[in-house]
């Protein structure tokens, strides 16, 4: 979904340009407004895949224990878990609702930064080059750079790697790679939580086990919580929700198994 905005958000730069290949400072505010309307249908088309992802996530989380719960009770704890989902407040503060908001300003934010600085500096630039060739003067790289920066084709460029994963020069880090992180951290939370929610509630299991992934490779407060043997049951598990520290920061890959008496 991001490619298809990084198509449509360059088609509006192309348009704006026109034949000359440089889109003019009387036309920012027209594409400006043109790119926050791309990413307003983006931003609707990512919360509906997050929120239906949520939920499926959800299912696969209580599939195991479908022959050993009743299908009501099943769908009480999907419930409940999609609810949680919804209503749950993380650490910094935030619901998952405030948490796409987030996402979405600092989207907004980066490409129609990145957008006006590349039009008015590069607007400049060119001014500067022209002046510099009329008077047989050799323009300097830096006056070239800027002036290049600012052509619709490089701006669609530039634009295309913010949305493909290119750095957020403000924090070092993707437009895609802050959806991304979020996508996996509310998709493996609701898994964890109706898989949690079930297992609680299905005779013969005594808690549930914190498991490092395969791919765990760098030692953290996960290893204490795994190794940890709080409640006589073994190292890792946990006699109930309320117990459990998972997960126990963002966008973890450990999980927790059920324990069974």
């Amino acid at each position: 979904m991001y490619d298809d905005a990084g198509d449509a958000i360059e088609s509006r730069i192309r348009q704006a340009a026109g034949a000359g290949d440089r889109p003019t400072l009387a036309q920012l505010q027209q594409l400006l407004g043109d790119v926050r309307k791309e990413l307003e249908h983006l931003q609707r088309r990512r919360d509906s895949t997050l929120y239906h992802s949520i939920e499926q996530s959800v299912s696969i989380g209580t599939a195991p224990f479908g022959q050993l719960l009743p299908p009501s009770q099943l769908f009480g704890i999907n419930h409940q878990a999609v609810a949680f989902m919804h209503h749950f407040t993380a650490g910094d503060g935030l619901q998952l609702s405030e948490r796409l908001w987030r996402i979405q300003r600092g989207a907004v934010e980066t490409l129609t930064d990145h957008i006006q600085f590349a039009i008015i500096n590069g607007e400049s630039a060119h001014q500067a080059a022209m002046r510099a060739r009329a008077r047989g003067e050799t323009v300097d790289r830096s006056v070239l750079a800027a002036a290049d920066a600012g052509r619709a084709t490089s701006l669609s460029t530039s634009i295309r790697e913010f949305m493909t994963g290119a750095p957020d020069p403000v924090n070092g880090r993707g437009i895609v790679y802050q959806a991304e992180r979020v996508f996996r951290t509310e998709i493996n939370r609701a898994h964890g939580e109706a898989y949690m929610g079930a297992a609680f509630q299905t005779d013969g299991i005594i808690g549930v086990k914190f498991t490092l992934s395969p791919n765990h490779r760098v030692r953290d407060v996960c290893d204490t919580h795994a190794s940890a043997d709080l409640y006589g049951f073994g190292p890792g598990v946990y006699p109930d929700r309320t117990s459990c520290p998972w997960p126990a920061h963002p966008n973890t890959l450990n999980f927790v198994a059920a324990v069974l008496d």
